[in-house]
C-alpha cells in the first residue's frame, strides 16, 4: 500500500484492534517447547513465567445479557484528553510435576 492510500485508510475499529481476553492470556503463556542440546542432553526448561504489562481492557455488551471480554496493549502512543483505561496486569504461571 502506497503512502497515499495508507493516509485515505480510516483506522481500524476499536472492536477490531482488541482481541479476546482468553487469546492474549494463551498468547502470554505459548512459551514453546524446552531447548534440548542432543549431543549434551542438557536442556533449557522454564518452570516459571511472570509478566507484568501495562493492558487496555475492554467489556463489550453481547446478547442475551452477556459480555465479550477484550483487551491488548495500550493502543494510543500519543496522549489525548480521553484517554482509554489502562490496567495493570500480572501473570504468574507456574509448571507443577510437568502440568500447569
Amino acid at each position: 500500500m502506497d503512502a497515499e492510500a495508507e493516509a485515505n485508510t480510516p483506522p481500524e475499529p476499536i472492536n477490531n484492534i482488541l482481541t479476546p481476553f482468553a487469546q492474549v492470556i494463551d498468547k502470554l503463556v505459548d512459551y514453546g517447547d524446552p531447548l534440548e542440546n542432543p549431543i549434551t542432553g542438557q536442556a533449557l526448561k522454564i518452570s516459571e513465567v511472570k509478566v507484568a504489562m501495562p493492558l487496555e481492557l475492554r467489556v463489550e455488551p453481547k446478547a442475551a445479557a452477556r459480555v465479550a471480554l477484550k483487551a491488548s496493549a495500550p493502543t494510543q502512543k500519543t496522549e489525548t484528553t480521553i484517554m482509554p483505561v489502562f490496567h495493570r496486569l500480572t501473570l504468574r504461571i507456574v509448571i507443577n510435576d510437568g502440568e500447569f
